[in-house]
């Protein structure tokens, strides 16, 4: 059989298969759509004209717009949009605020110090043009909103400006994605596909509660059925997290939990949330109570952090999940902190924890006794639907193993860093264990300040391993009836 011979069904598998052609797994950006797609499928395009219909339809599958502060970007942009062949084709759509840094994230970034600037008045016409190019592609299913990772909250931290995206430049963006969206549904005299599918990477963790209720928040989100989540907050690599005191820190989480997440709840049947840092617990709570998602097929969880016996009960409440994901989420064992960081924290949620040692001058050590074994058995048993089941915790300089994952990009292991302590007063409150489960924690009071090693994966190890293998085997085997 001749190559020319092969059935046009034939070659279209196997361009599928280069299309999910994966680049190099630490390009964190590898979503870039056509971008970064494998040279092959490019390649593809050269053979013949058939091969070049067939191939053009994966490589554009995805497109980017990337505002960059160069015109010439925004114009290649309008020529794919226009472009008879790549409208047939694209079915998601990325709009980055700025262009992502290939190599150094700070040099990258102080380079579009003047773009960020001018977008964060609102002022860039040519970006708001490009954005609205969205209602020209008539088969877009999904659309992705990506921001950068430096962010500051309302009380400043002396973070340098020249890698900041400020809070005012991320809402310019979305709401004018959202009313391209928006328009794109309105248009008279021609048959699209709904958006259902909507990404926000490295969204700022500071309340938009007057946009949930405009006409225009609304109309988007009522076709949403798959929302993925990626949270950023403020780093501080040179001190202590001195904004685990700004508001935003204790006041987001209640708010996505009690504002935002309800919004989408009666459509979603897939949800991804995952955090820059460890949330969940402290300073910001989230227990998921009262929420409900009546058509829910897929949750991923990363880093969520498990501190009270009834924190993770909202989870096997959403009967209907077939899929769950856990990714370097962590029970939290042991916490240090301040009495004066209640006040500061709202009424910091402290139930489950017990009093281990009086640290002096106001700070205790506290310990959460919860184990992965009670959470294990509680999947297994009341979510009688799972059929996939992946827990795994990535390293911390694994920046492809730390964002939004899916399920194909997942191993189901039981890690020894499966818990972790917390303490308010050190650089990074959040300490994980080594790779053996060791913590260093002092369990003495004042006058008794000697590290003792404490090791929660190994003292729970037989119970959380028999939990695990009996959930995997469970899941498996629900699995195995359907087919």
């Amino acid at each position: 059989m001749g190559i020319d011979s092969i059935p046009t069904e034939v070659l279209d598998l196997i361009f599928d298969c280069l299309e999910k052609e994966k680049p190099d797994k630490m390009n964190r950006y590898r979503h870039l759509g056509a971008a970064v797609r494998p040279e092959s499928l490019r390649n593809a395009r050269l053979v013949c004209r058939q091969w070049n219909a067939l191939a053009t339809k994966h490589l554009f599958r995805t497109i980017a717009l990337m505002h960059n502060g160069n015109d010439k970007a925004f114009d290649t942009w309008k020529q794919i949009v226009n472009s008879p062949a790549v409208q047939q084709a694209a079915r998601e759509a990325e709009v980055y605020s700025v262009r992502p840094p290939p190599c150094s994230y700070y040099r990258q970034l102080e380079r579009d110090y003047e773009t960020w600037c001018s977008w964060d008045s609102g002022d860039w016409p040519e970006f708001v043009t490009a954005i609205q190019g969205l209602g020209s592609l008539p088969n877009l299913r999904a659309v992705n909103i990506r921001f950068t990772e430096g962010c500051e909250g309302v009380e400043k931290s002396g973070y340098r400006e020249e890698i900041v995206e400020t809070f005012s430049t991320r809402m310019h963006t979305i709401e004018n994605v959202f009313k391209a969206i928006q328009q794109r549904k309105s248009r008279a005299n021609q048959v699209i596909t709904p958006i259902t599918s909507l990404t926000i990477e490295n969204l700022q963790n500071m309340p938009f509660t007057e946009f949930l209720e405009t006409g225009l928040f609304r109309s988007v989100i009522e076709d949403i059925t798959e929302l993925r989540l990626f949270v950023a907050q403020e780093d501080h690599d040179d001190g202590p997290d001195y904004d685990l005191y700004y508001d935003e820190r204790f006041t987001f989480e209640p708010w996505l939990q009690d504002e935002f997440l309800p919004c989408f709840a009666s459509r979603l049947t897939s949800l991804n949330i995952t955090f820059g840092e460890c949330w969940g617990v402290a300073p910001g709570y989230f227990d998921g109570k009262g929420l409900h998602f009546p058509n829910l097929k897929t949750l991923i969880l990363g880093e969520y952090v498990i501190g009270h016996h009834d924190q993770f009960d909202w989870v096997p409440a959403q009967t209907t999940l077939e899929t769950l994901c856990l990714n370097r989420c962590m029970i939290v064992s042991y916490l240090e902190y301040a009495s004066d960081d209640i006040e500061k924290w709202d009424d910091l949620t402290t139930h489950d924890w017990k009093f281990v040692a009086d640290r002096g001058s106001g700070w205790t050590l506290h310990k959460f006794d919860g184990a992965w074994e009670v959470i294990f058995d509680t999947i297994r048993t009341r979510l009688p639907n799972l059929i996939q089941f992946r827990m795994e915790h990535a390293k911390l300089n694994d920046v492809a193993g730390r964002g939004l994952r899916s399920v194909d990009d997942m191993d189901c292991c039981l890690s020894a860093k499966r818990y972790v302590r917390f303490s308010s007063g050190t650089i990074s409150p959040w300490q994980e264990s080594d790779s053996d489960g060791h913590m260093d924690i002092e369990l003495g009071g004042e006058d008794e300040a000697e590290c003792s090693g404490v090791n929660r994966a190994m003292e729970t190890q037989e119970g959380d391993m028999r939990a695990f293998k009996e959930l995997v085997q469970a899941v498996e085997e629900r699995a195995r009836r359907l087919l």
